[in-house]
């Protein structure tokens, strides 16, 4: 068991569970985390179609937090296995999701703004 991989998936599981539970505060707090939820230069307050962004963004949030959180221990599980030479692949997949998934979601929010 290799312990520098097992930080690295820790930490992908913890991003993971961060953009979910935001994306689930979003939903039922109203609360809308600027840095994670949208991005630092956003004014909140001032956005054209709150619900409507709120119905956009949840779902993908919570796709892309589910993702990176079952990556996390994909990885986990392969290091206990004795595959941790897998993990580059594990680590490539989490960083496309964390990408693409980022455009696919900023792209849409653009409009919200």
């Amino acid at each position: 068991m290799d312990t520098f991989n097992n930080i690295f998936d820790l930490a992908i599981i913890i991003g993971g569970v961060y953009i979910m539970y935001y994306a689930v505060q979003m939903k039922i707090a109203d609360k809308i985390k600027v840095g994670v939820i949208v991005p630092a230069d956003v004014n909140v307050q001032g956005m054209k179609d709150r619900e409507g962004f709120k119905k956009y963004a949840y779902p993908r949030h919570v796709a892309q937090g589910l993702a990176l959180t079952l990556l996390g221990v994909i990885g986990i599980f392969l290091d206990l296995i004795g595959r941790g030479d897998v993990h580059v692949i594990i680590y490539a997949i989490a960083l496309v999701v964390l990408i693409i998934g980022n455009l696919i979601i900023d792209k849409g929010k653009r409009k919200f703004y």
